[in-house]
């Protein structure tokens, strides 16, 4: 199993190539960047650990503060991928010493993992459950083949 590569073009913190130090050396706008002391790369993926078992994997994704509408789970091939798209609109009116306020919010995030999966992992069959903000992926294993067999000629 391995984590897909992600785009090579797109960084966590896209403008910090671009108020990093000058000149640029080849290749810096996609070399990684590296932390300081006590600093921490802000990202915008979600924590996952991944457990093989004797007869499944178990994903799990750290997805706190969503609803479960918002996240979608989806298996292309033996790619399985783990999507959070969050939409919040918030409206306040509010009048103080006669002056009238009024504010509108809007935001939207999107986060998303991919995972390619072993080729015994059975893919059909995958069972989810999120709870206290941890999503819980059981991926059963595929039955293990007898071997080879042997076929009569008629």
């Amino acid at each position: 199993m391995s984590l897909i590569p992600r785009d090579l073009f797109r960084q966590d913190d896209f403008f910090a190539p671009f108020f990093g130090g000058f000149p640029f050396e080849a290749g810096a706008l996609m070399a990684p960047q590296s932390q300081g002391a006590g600093q921490q790369l802000a990202t915008r993926s979600m924590p996952v650990d991944v457990v093989e078992r004797d007869t499944s994997f178990e994903v799990k994704a750290d997805i706190p503060g969503v609803s479960k509408e918002d996240i979608h789970v989806s298996v292309d091939h033996d790619v399985l991928r783990i999507n959070v798209e969050n939409k919040a609109e918030k409206e306040e009116e509010k009048e103080e010493q006669g002056r009238k306020y009024h504010r509108y919010e809007r935001s939207y995030n999107f986060v998303g993992r991919a995972l390619r999966m072993p080729d015994n992992a059975n893919l059909d069959e995958v069972k989810a459950k999120y709870e206290n903000g941890v999503l819980s992926l059981e991926v059963p294993k595929k039955e293990k083949d007898a071997g080879a067999k042997r076929i009569t000629v008629g």
